[in-house]
């Protein structure tokens, strides 16, 4: 059996203040947790709940709404955490990017997909300016599958 490392951070909250104001919360930045990657399949599922755990506190200091949390392997990208927040278009795109600054997919080896159950309150471009932001900041491209070929396909669309 192989040994497991980690460490997550608690998110915490510190009063703070100002000169001749009350004292109001704020929350300190959450800190970024490592781990020992194990070779056994049981200790995976365990390296999954620290992920989750994770994950979960940062949401909860980023954002105030409802989500859920389900990680599984893609037979592309690998390791995913898909994030279902009950947010708008424009709100849930943010945590996306605010996500992405805590938990590097090149560190951490897990991918962050997000999906919201909100309104779409953004147009198509500003849509694609996100994806593109998200895809720069996380170094994450599109992947095709096996046998894709993108020349064939125009040349499909072309003969019709």
């Amino acid at each position: 059996m192989s040994n497991i490392s980690y460490w997550v951070p608690e998110p915490s909250i510190e009063p703070a203040i100002r000169a001749g104001s009350e004292p109001e919360p704020y929350y300190s930045p959450p800190q970024p947790f490592t781990f020992i990657k194990p070779l056994g399949s049981e200790e995976s599922n365990s390296i999954r709940q620290v992920v989750r755990g994770y994950i979960s506190s940062l949401i909860n200091m980023l954002s105030r709404s409802a989500y859920s949390i389900e990680i599984y392997d893609d037979s592309l990208y690998g390791t995913v955490a898909r994030i279902t927040v009950d947010l708008s278009a424009k709100d849930a795109l943010d945590l996306w990017l605010k996500l992405i600054d805590y938990l590097p997919y090149e560190k951490y080896g897990v991918i962050l997909s997000v999906k919201w159950l909100g309104e779409n309150d953004v147009s198509e471009d500003e849509l694609i300016n996100y994806i593109v932001k998200i895809m720069v900041k996380s170094k994450i491209g599109p992947k095709a599958l096996p046998g894709f070929d993108a020349t064939r396909m125009v040349q499909e669309v072309r003969e019709e």
